[in-house]
């Protein structure tokens, strides 16, 4: 029998493989993409974050990067990451639901196992063979630090970052709700890189507003990323999980990993040698002026600290930088640094854009 195209009758007779145009098509950027092809291609080879994994169970869930539109789901191998698309008809899977490992199509009840193939076709007679070319379009995915993370070029240019603390059990490990915003990764990053706004868009939080002199900070590459230190004073008020003092030092680090993945680690010294607060802030390009965020904490002292305690008090630094974040323009960050100003306390920032820039993106991230 002679080979059938994808979309023919025979598509899924004996002896019938997919056509491969089709897979290409799926697999390409998608229709109406926000982010220039440079870019898109570029942010493809690196591994992002789609959901954390408490949020994925006993259902399909929809997620979007740079884009594209993703199923995600649970079966007993594993976390599974496709194309939102039933190859029959291109309805959404993740209007489906599970029955035991296999997804189910909403619209016409196509069933696909743990690893994407086809499996029951419930109008075709029981007994007639489905082509193994019939498979979901699914891309690499990992469970890690609390997150599920694809790829969707399918080989990832960078391993994912080693945050040692998101596993060690003498932390403490909560993490806000996730939350979508309306900029790009970069520039919700960018914002957490950056020293110089906490004595006026924090005042209310952990802002010195005697404080406002950036000194020289040293910047240095990493293989992944950046890195560099910043000693403060943080005026912690009333209702700081730490109590109100007039000013407490704070020995920070902080540890870029390409592309939107940074660790501030918080160093505390009068709670004792080691006593460390770990933010984790990784951000999920949906497109390029939107983006979802994740923030991961890691605590290995207070203990009798509420949990609602800590995770109220990040939320109100969040919804601080929020507003501020949200309306810079353009929403997409400049590479060029010509196109906005800079003075010496933007050093981490000009740096972060440069990396960015080296790896080979433009405006449109």
């Amino acid at each position: 029998m002679a080979e059938g195209r994808a979309g023919s009758p025979e598509a899924d007779v004996p002896g019938v493989r997919i056509s491969g145009a089709l897979r290409r098509a799926a697999r390409a950027m998608p229709r109406d993409c926000t982010f220039s092809g440079d870019d898109w291609r570029v942010l493809s080879r690196f591994w992002h974050p789609v959901a954390y994994c408490e949020e994925v169970t006993s259902q399909p869930v929809r997620a979007k990067l740079l884009d594209v539109d993703l199923v995600v789901y649970r079966t007993s191998a594993g976390v599974v990451v496709a194309r939102d698309i039933c190859l029959h008809r291109g309805a959404m899977l993740s209007l489906g639901h599970l029955e035991g490992d296999e997804l189910v199509c909403a619209y016409h009840g196509w069933r696909y196992g743990p690893a994407g193939a086809c499996t029951k076709i419930p109008s075709q007679p029981s007994g007639r063979r489905i082509s193994p070319g019939i498979r979901l379009l699914t891309c690499p995915a990992r469970e890690q630090h609390g997150l599920i993370w694809c790829c969707l070029a399918g080989e990832p240019t960078a391993d994912l970052p080693a945050w040692p603390e998101t596993s060690d059990p003498a932390f403490r490990q909560l993490h806000l709700a996730p939350q979508a915003w309306n900029t790009s990764a970069a520039r919700q990053v960018e914002n957490f890189l950056d020293v110089s706004h906490f004595a006026f868009v924090h005042r209310q939080t952990f802002g010195n507003a005697a404080s406002t002199e950036i000194p020289p900070i040293p910047v240095q590459p990493t293989g992944s990323g950046l890195r560099y230190g910043f000693s403060y004073q943080a005026a912690n008020p009333a209702g700081s999980p730490l109590g109100a003092a007039p000013a407490i030092g704070r020995e920070t680090s902080y540890e870029l990993t390409l592309p939107f993945a940074a660790k501030l680690t918080i160093a505390y010294p009068d709670k004792g040698p080691g006593a460390r607060h770990v933010l984790i802030d990784v951000a999920q390009p949906v497109s390029a002026k939107s983006m979802r965020l994740y923030l991961l904490i890691a605590r290995n002292f207070d203990p009798g600290v509420p949990a609602r305690d800590l995770l109220s008090w990040e939320e109100k630094i969040v919804s601080q930088d929020r507003p501020i974040v949200e309306s810079q323009r353009p929403e997409e960050l400049p590479l060029d640094l010509g196109q906005e100003l800079h003075v010496q306390a933007d050093s981490m920032t000009i740096a972060y854009r440069r990396e960015l820039a080296r790896l080979g993106l433009g405006c449109g991230q």
